[in-house]
């Protein structure tokens, strides 16, 4: 028994010795790649990483930068640590996917601007991602998902004029999304990053002039785009 038990010890610490020496684990292979450490290789499974909460990711003692987790509750997704911090990985949907829309205005509209704002038309050129509608004047957007968002937009009009551009969220303006000029300009433009709750409203307003402007017709008059970050 004891040369058995003997035997047994002496077996394992060549084993040992050997993933040691090599430092390279293959699993379902007996060639593991030569710059990995660890190689899976299967066609029928995959790699499940361990799953918890948020309060349980960020309970862990110390994590070492690039540990890896997948997170069960909101926001759920693979989460790893960078830099000393959290980061979520994201996906084609966080980015160009099911929250992002583009839409224009190329047919040279005529709008009649109050001074309290009129809303500018964005029928051209339409790419909306399935979580973002828009209403039948195409003048309000409505976000599907609640995230942080960057917004942009344009205007151009065919002559310059004292005139004003802004977004309005919900039906009040964004002060970081308005563009007011002191002297008369043809072009106008913003960009911003915002939270935005799912259901929320996005519209892009001319205003500060009684007046009438007209946009660049064949081309781009006016453009917004709307794109969920995170």
């Amino acid at each position: 028994m004891t040369m058995k038990r003997n035997l047994i010890i002496l077996a394992a610490f060549i084993l040992a010795s050997t993933m040691f020496v090599q430092a390279q684990v293959g699993i379902g292979t007996t060639t593991p790649n030569a710059s990995a450490a660890l190689d899976v290789q299967s066609t029928t499974r995959g790699v499940l990483l361990p799953r918890m909460t948020s309060a349980q990711r960020i309970a862990i003692a110390t994590p070492a930068d690039g540990l890896i987790v997948y997170q069960t509750d909101a926001v759920a997704g693979l989460w790893m640590r960078i830099s000393g911090a959290w980061i979520r990985l994201t996906t084609i949907n966080d980015g160009f996917g099911s929250s992002t829309s583009f839409a224009s205005n190329t047919t040279g509209s005529v709008i009649a601007v109050v001074l309290g704002g009129t809303d500018v038309p964005l029928p051209s050129n339409q790419s909306l991602g399935s979580n973002i509608t828009v209403n039948g004047a195409n003048t309000v957007f409505t976000v599907g998902q609640t995230g942080r968002y960057r917004i942009s937009y344009g205007v151009n009009t065919t002559a310059a004029l004292l005139v004003s551009s802004r977004l309005m969220i919900n039906g009040a303006p964004s002060a970081v999304g308005t563009i007011a000029p002191v002297a008369s300009v043809s072009r106008l433009a913003a960009e911003v990053i915002i939270n935005l709750t799912a259901g929320d409203n996005i519209s892009l307003q001319l205003f500060g002039l009684l007046g009438v402007v007209t946009l660049l017709p064949g081309s781009q008059g006016a453009a917004l785009v709307i794109q969920r970050i995170e």
